[in-house]
């Protein structure tokens, strides 16, 4: 079974998903693969998206699938995704994400670089092709799995 039943209260029982979300810890390597994977586990421990990665909430599959049946886009304005669960308006904007995933950025930072800069990190990270085309095997293998 691929979700567990757990009680609301006196109310009734909801279908948890255990699976939806897995937790990520992201531990040190093991001592002979050091050299290769340190640099890639250090980045993503300092990585913004870590909350993200290690937050585990509980999914309830009703609330999930009622959410995207009565999931509308709001095109005017700030572009949001609204949507009715147990008789709860829910909307959801760019400004939610980043503030539940504590991104940690501001709407004003910029969100597309310019090509030296790109080429550049590229560059760092032994990337062997050339931009803007970017193909996962002409990365390193340790950078393959970013």
């Amino acid at each position: 079974m691929a979700g567990a039943m757990m009680k609301e209260g006196n109310q009734r029982q909801l279908e948890v998903n255990e699976f939806h979300n897995q937790v990520g810890y992201v531990s040190d390597p093991p001592a002979n693969q050091i050299e290769l994977f340190g640099s890639l586990i250090r980045g993503l421990n300092n990585c913004p998206l870590m909350h993200a990665l290690r937050a585990n909430h509980v999914m309830c599959n009703s609330c999930i699938n009622t959410f995207w049946n009565t999931a509308k886009i709001n095109r005017q304005g700030t572009g949001s995704i609204e949507a009715t669960v147990q008789k709860t308006k829910i909307v959801v904007t760019e400004t939610t994400i980043r503030e539940v995933l504590r991104l940690g950025d501001q709407p004003h930072h910029p969100t597309l670089y310019d090509q030296a800069r790109v080429q550049a990190a590229l560059g760092r990270m032994s990337y062997e092709g050339g931009y803007p085309i970017v193909l996962k095997k002409l990365f390193p293998p340790y950078w393959r799995l970013f």
